[in-house]
């Protein structure tokens, strides 16, 4: 049996057998995709699993750690002593300090003391003429005079009348003079009395004004009125003067003791007794100090500084301390405040002011208000808020909170 194949079957049938593509290759690359995204979840799981226990044991820690209580060192406030060393700022002024004026008219005659010079108490210091208040004087003293001639004018007229009275008062018992004419005599002896008494109030006021200028004349001699030295001199001779003028002839100073002002604050001046010591310390003088006594005080606050005013005095014989001079006093004072002592990294700033961290019975956190006293750096002295007991704790984290668990370390 024989078969014959003709070409068009031939044609036909080969389009069909090269269309069909080949399935091998299609199932090899799926294989090869899915490979590859195994291989990156697996790196992503041995990447992000890890790191995500990490991160929650981590989270886990420090939640733990927050709930644990604090460890603080705490420590025990200091009692201040009860004496205190104050070196507080001063300036030095004279003991006494004078101008002197002129309590009369006149021209300076001459002058004997200049700035600088040393006076003393009564020492004269320029002369003045006094031409118009000479003839005052003489002007008065006639006038005195003028009264001492009268009460002799009022008293023999008075010795006259007091006679006549009683030749009259011997005729009225005798009948021979009336009755009236005895009262005239009587009163005219009233009269010249009264006549003697005017006359003698008149002399006295002629003396007291004689006296006045005599007064006035004597200060033509301007003196010192105290032992001191000259600060100052503005007259010349001839200069023209004129009794309470307003440019003074001298200024005198007393510097022998020298007197220290200085400003106690309000905690330490139930201290300041009138007989306490005191130093003065001046940066002129490096290494000396100069011996003082607290002598009185003003007894009064300042309003806006809460300070009281003592005055300190300071013995000067060699005048080596000037008005005017800046010192420093050191006092030795007794406070009736309680106060303690802290170191200051146990302060903590908040907006109600200045606290301290106390730890209680329970070790949890109390924030107490506190005062500052005073502030010498390392250390604080607080005033008020504090009772002596209380365990503070020495450096608190600026975040602490008011009821926050502590453990409190040995």
């Amino acid at each position: 049996m024989s078969i014959s194949i003709s070409p068009e079957s031939v044609d036909s049938a080969a389009p069909a057998d090269r269309a069909t593509p080949p399935v091998r290759g299609g199932k090899r690359g799926r294989q090869l995709v899915a490979l590859g995204v195994g291989a990156l979840g697996l790196l992503f799981s041995l990447g992000y699993f890890p790191r995500h226990a990490r991160r929650a044991a981590l989270a886990e820690e420090a939640d733990r750690i927050a709930r644990e209580p604090v460890s603080v060192g705490v420590v025990t406030p200091v009692r201040a002593q009860a004496t205190r060393s104050l070196l507080l700022p001063g300036s030095i002024q004279a003991l006494e300090r004078a101008s002197v004026y002129s309590r009369a008219n006149g021209y300076v005659r001459s002058w004997r003391v200049d700035m600088g010079d040393h006076v003393e108490a009564g020492e004269l210091l320029a002369e003045l003429d006094t031409p118009e208040l000479a003839r005052e004087m003489d002007q008065a003293a006639a006038a005195l005079a003028q009264a001492d001639a009268g009460i002799l004018q009022a008293e023999a007229t008075l010795a006259y009348s007091r006679s006549t009275l009683e030749r009259h008062s011997s005729l009225a018992s005798l009948g021979l003079t009336s009755q009236q004419e005895l009262e005239e005599r009587k009163a005219q002896a009233s009269v010249s009395a009264a006549n003697v008494r005017v006359a003698e109030t008149e002399r006295r006021a002629r003396a007291a004004q004689l006296q006045r200028l005599e007064q006035l004349a004597s200060f033509a001699r301007v003196v010192a009125p105290f032992t001191g030295s000259v600060a100052a001199r503005s007259v010349e001779r001839g200069s023209l003067v004129s009794a309470g003028a307003d440019s003074p002839l001298f200024e005198i100073v007393a510097i022998d003791p020298v007197r220290v002002f200085i400003q106690v604050p309000q905690s330490l001046v139930q201290g300041v007794q009138p007989g306490i010591p005191a130093q003065l310390e001046l940066s002129e003088f490096p290494g000396v100090s100069f011996a003082g006594v607290l002598t009185r005080s003003s007894g009064t606050l300042d309003a806006q500084s809460r300070t009281m005013k003592v005055e300190v005095r300071v013995p000067n014989p060699d005048a080596k301390l000037l008005p005017g001079m800046y010192a420093s006093v050191r006092l030795e004072l007794t406070s009736s405040q309680r106060s303690f002592l802290l170191p200051a990294t146990t302060l903590l700033n908040r907006k109600a002011g200045t606290v301290v961290a106390v730890v209680d019975d329970e070790d949890r956190v109390r924030l107490r208000p506190v005062e500052i006293e005073r502030d010498s750096g390392a250390e604080v002295e607080i005033d008020g808020g504090l009772t002596g007991s209380e365990r503070v704790i020495r450096a608190p984290r600026p975040d602490i909170a008011e009821g926050q668990s502590v453990r409190v370390a040995s």
